[in-house]
């Protein structure tokens, strides 16, 4: 406990009181944590610019013991993405990006993979925004592995059996992969550019990932984001309290 120092991504922020604001952020070092910033809807405060939806930050706050909410005591901007706060459509993106974090990661609970992973997604979109359906894609694929929710794509969950290159793969009820053998026609086949481009995710970073997409058949893209999108559902057993708008752009 007491002061603690690390980089913070800003996920959402609310209104406390008159003048404050509860703000959620993922950390590098302390993985989600919710803080209170006194005074920070003053006109005249301390934080400036530094508490804007996915700010980077070197954040300092203190946290007492046995209390979830810290105190911030001072946000530094490291980087900004203001320039992608004015596109209505990559607005409601970040706010999905936020509340997958949100509901996929406990608080307190280091993951510097995460951390890695929502800030290079937020750095492939400054640099190609254009390519934001792909790069949700990514965000999603990626958290699911993260969080453990992801199935092998190399095997078959049924047999075990690896993969063999151009095989038919097949998606079984539960949402896990299976070769034709073992789905004996019961499952939902998989295309080969939609499998494909998931196996790509795994080796690839999002601006690669992104660029990579740009070839990708609109059923290609559809395709993926409809299976990420339930396996999200499924672990939450729920649909995403916000949703994206899938749009058929090129990338």
């Amino acid at each position: 406990m007491g002061l603690t120092e690390t980089e913070a991504l800003v996920l959402r922020t609310y209104n406390l009181a008159e003048a404050d604001k509860i703000v959620v952020c993922l950390t590098r070092t302390a993985g989600l944590v919710r803080g209170v910033a006194r005074g920070s809807r003053r006109i005249k405060n301390r934080f400036g610019a530094a508490l804007e939806p996915f700010t980077l930050l070197q954040l300092t706050y203190y946290q007492k013991e046995n209390q979830e909410l810290v105190s911030i005591r001072n946000a530094d901007i490291l980087r900004s993405h203001f320039n992608l706060l004015g596109d209505p459509q990559i607005l409601a993106a970040l706010a999905y990006m936020g509340d997958l974090v949100v509901e996929f990661s406990p608080p307190h609970q280091t993951n510097d993979k995460l951390f890695r992973m929502v800030a290079a997604c937020l750095e492939a979109l400054t640099q190609t925004p254009q390519s934001l359906q792909s790069i949700l894609r990514y965000f999603e694929i990626w958290i699911l592995r993260l969080e453990g929710f992801l199935p092998d794509l190399r095997r078959c969950g049924e047999c075990n059996r690896s993969f063999a290159d151009r095989e038919t793969v097949q998606v079984n009820p539960e949402l896990g992969l299976m070769c034709r053998t073992c789905a004996q026609g019961k499952g939902e086949v998989l295309s080969k550019g939609a499998y494909a481009r998931l196996c790509a995710s795994q080796k690839e970073s999002p601006l690669i990932f992104a660029q990579q997409s740009i070839d990708s058949s609109i059923h290609v893209q559809v395709e993926i984001a409809d299976l990420t999108n339930r396996m999200i559902g499924r672990v939450l057993d729920r649909r995403p309290r916000i949703q994206p708008t899938f749009h058929s752009s090129p990338a």
